[in-house]
């Protein structure tokens, strides 16, 4: 017997709403701290939303995990960069319109297709596994501390005369490739072999690491060697290299070349060039540790699944941007975006890495789901943006001139006035908002197929193992605790930055010193501590803004810490009873510090123009609270019908996919190019405005506007 939608709380028309506007106002949030993190709060919130009101008290049982886990499979998508493609699909060239809406959409379902793997995953996996990952996690978290320790240390050692920073500059750095976070996947690697090595501590053959280590570097150096002596290696490097531009292109403006081949960066990382005789033995070391483990690894515990997601992302982004592209070179190589960020091919490759194992692991479901949001997303990124463009077009400026009403007549500088305000809205906020919505939408939809389809996990089915887990309740606790005081943490200590430019009166919050040699440089403004940091003698007792959060933070976490070791031996009445109740405190007090949060980082330059967004945020969250108080049932029946096979359902949701893109992209381009009736492409002028990018033609991105070296990047 099948669920009908009357029976199955998750089809309920208040289901959809509230999880469609919890990812809406997280992705408005997003909008404004960007990133992972942002990205990661969204997620979570609608994940939240979905285990409460699907009426299983098992999923609401693993509310934390849902956060937890959504979190992170959304926060994997705040990675990529995708303004440029925007851009694209409005520039007017028609081969670059069309590319953008495609690539949108390709951007929108890696990022819904890894948000549904990463809510899916509680939803379906058996708690025994839940438990399980946490601890090959936790050596990821490790390695990449350690990492955004190490990595500015290492990188001015490599190049101490070089001025880079993390923006406009940051081609600079000589770790610097395509704008990837590949440092982060080869450290979430590095993490999980040291966490293999001490899950195999009784294994003799981890003496052998250091044999495969040397082996490779020794191979590898004499590789090299080798090439150099018969004066092959030259020849090998120009087989795979490319430079990241055109040395031929003409400015137009000027009849003059450009710039010269030599200002190009190339497709290495630049300490390739600069330290050229280490690249044998060190390629040589990593492929010796990666034969290594490829031999002897167990990646116990969920570890493997870490493992094809890092190792994913190193080889799409190895095949793609950076190899595959020599084969493209006259049309900018194999980059989505150039010469902005690469992730995209690293996305693709944690998605296709993520989804085997799946699989092969007996949780097919979530595969699927993956596939199903991830159309849905793709489909929202796109048209949004299309939904977008279609809003503006009242009063648009390129439609007046098209219909011959010029600039400076009368009718133009009258219909213009009147549509000025409409025109000056915050229009990329509704475009987030938008997609945001249609976002919660795909999960809702995702997990509502399997809230009838998976059957309800057993209370007791850990009875007798998990018991056997030092960290086993720790990590609902962990995960509780990570999203209510760790993602809130990565996003609001953003908030300093902007508070230390925008009210810094009189040297409060920053300060600018004189370098010795004459240079000048802003720094942070440090704060005294009260009474004691002022005493006769003491210099030293005194902390940056930043410093000063962080120890409040701090203090904040570790009086949880100890309400909950309190509540773990006792239980405390301010903390609910039920799943539900629990559930519902997670929500509230997330979303409302993040609602607070997202504030107090727009007051200080807060405008009319901010209303769309703050505001509006602001009231959607005000529902969204009342909604989730209200509308969770206790207690409800849910008839479960599995599937015999999701094979089938798999596949039918491949096909779908395909041909959702090849459609939507067509018909969003189409019908934006009626409304606009843009010249032809030869009569477009793309040197007025930096805000008109196109991917292909004669002034293409990767052409006229590359990154050069000792310039401001893109």
């Amino acid at each position: 017997m099948k669920v009908t939608l009357e029976k199955n709380p998750s089809w309920r028309w208040g289901t959809l709403l509230i999880v469609a506007l919890s990812l809406s106002i997280g992705w408005g949030i997003r909008g404004n701290f960007g990133h992972e993190d942002g990205a990661a709060f969204a997620g979570c919130l609608a994940a939240i939303t979905v285990a409460l009101m699907s009426g299983r008290e098992d999923w609401r049982n693993r509310v934390a995990y849902f956060a937890f886990f959504g979190a992170l499979g959304w926060g994997l998508g705040g990675t990529q960069s995708y303004m440029q493609v925007i851009a694209y699909a409005q520039s007017g060239e028609a081969l670059s319109q069309w590319y953008g809406y495609f690539c949108l959409f390709i951007m929108g379902f890696l990022w819904a297709g890894m948000g549904s793997i990463g809510t899916a995953f509680p939803a379906v996996a058996p708690m025994e596994r839940i438990v399980r990952i946490f601890k090959p996690l936790l050596f990821i978290f490790a390695a990449w501390l350690l990492l955004d320790i190490i990595e500015d240390p290492i990188s001015n050692w490599l190049e101490p005369n070089v001025g880079f920073d993390t923006t406009w500059y940051r081609h600079e750095n000589p770790l610097y490739w395509f704008d990837s976070n590949y440092l982060s996947a080869f450290f979430a690697l590095f993490g999980l072999g040291i966490y293999d090595l001490q899950e195999r501590h009784g294994e003799k053959n981890r003496l052998l690491l250091p044999v495969f280590a040397v082996a490779g570097s020794l191979v590898g150096f004499g590789t090299q060697f080798i090439l150099r002596l018969a004066c092959g290696e030259d020849r090998l490097a120009s087989a795979v290299t490319y430079l990241q531009g055109d040395p031929t292109y003409i400015n137009p403006t000027t009849g003059q070349q450009a710039y010269a081949a030599s200002d190009l960066l190339n497709n290495w990382p630049q300490f390739f060039g600069d330290y050229p005789q280490h690249i044998g033995w060190l390629i040589g070391l990593v492929a010796g540790i990666t034969i290594y483990f490829l031999i002897y690894g167990k990646f116990r515990n969920g570890a493997s699944l870490f493992a094809y997601m890092a190792g994913g992302f190193l080889i799409l982004f190895l095949a793609f941007p950076v190899l595959g592209s020599n084969l493209f070179t006259r049309y900018g190589g194999l980059r989505m975006t150039p010469p902005r960020s690469d992730n995209w091919a690293g996305m693709l490759g944690i998605f296709i890495g993520a989804s085997v194992w799946l699989w092969r692991n007996d949780l097919r479901p979530v595969a699927w789901a993956s596939v199903i949001g991830g159309t849905i997303g793709g489909l929202g990124f796109a048209g949004a943006e299309w939904l977008k463009t279609i809003m503006i077009s009242f009063g648009n400026s390129k439609i007046l001139a098209w219909k011959g009403i010029l600039p400076g007549t009368d009718k133009y500088n009258s219909i213009t006035s009147a549509w000025s305000n409409w025109q000056s809205q915050n229009w990329h906020s509704f475009f987030e908002q938008s997609y945001g919505f249609i976002n919660g939408i795909a999960i809702a939809v995702a997990l509502g197929l399997l809230a009838s389809r998976i059957k309800m996990h057993k209370k007791d089915e850990l009875a007798g193992q998990v018991n056997d887990f030092k960290y086993a309740r720790w990590t609902k606790v962990f995960a509780t605790l990570f999203v209510i005081f760790g993602i809130t943490y990565f996003n609001v200590v953003e908030n300093v930055d902007t508070w230390s430019q925008e009210l810094n009166h009189n040297n409060i919050w920053q300060t600018l010193i004189t370098l010795p040699g004459g240079a000048t440089k802003t720094v942070a403004t440090q704060w005294d501590f009260p009474y004691i940091g002022r005493l006769p003698g003491i210099d030293f007792l005194h902390m940056s803004p930043t410093g000063w959060f962080n120890l409040s933070w701090f203090l904040l976490v570790a009086a949880s810490l100890i309400i909950v070791r309190r509540h773990m031996r006792q239980s405390l009445s301010i903390i609910p009873k039920t799943s539900l109740s629990k559930g519902q405190l997670i929500f509230i007090i997330f979303l409302w510090i993040m609602i607070v949060a997202n504030f107090e980082r727009a007051l200080p330059g807060f405008n009319y123009s901010r209303l769309l967004t703050e505001w509006v945020i602001y009231v959607n969250a005000v529902i969204t609270t009342v909604l989730v108080l209200i509308l969770p049932v206790e207690k409800e029946d849910i008839i479960i019908s599995e599937p015999e096979s999701y094979k089938k359902h798999y596949q039918k949701s491949w096909i779908l996919l395909i041909a959702a893109i090849f459609i939507s992209s067509l018909f969003f381009t189409v019908t934006n190019r009626l409304v606009y009736h843009y010249p032809p492409s030869h009569e477009l002028d793309l040197l007025k405005s930096n805000a008109d990018h196109t991917r292909f033609g004669t002034e293409a991105d990767w052409r006229s506007k590359p990154n050069l070296k000792n310039s401001k990047g893109k």
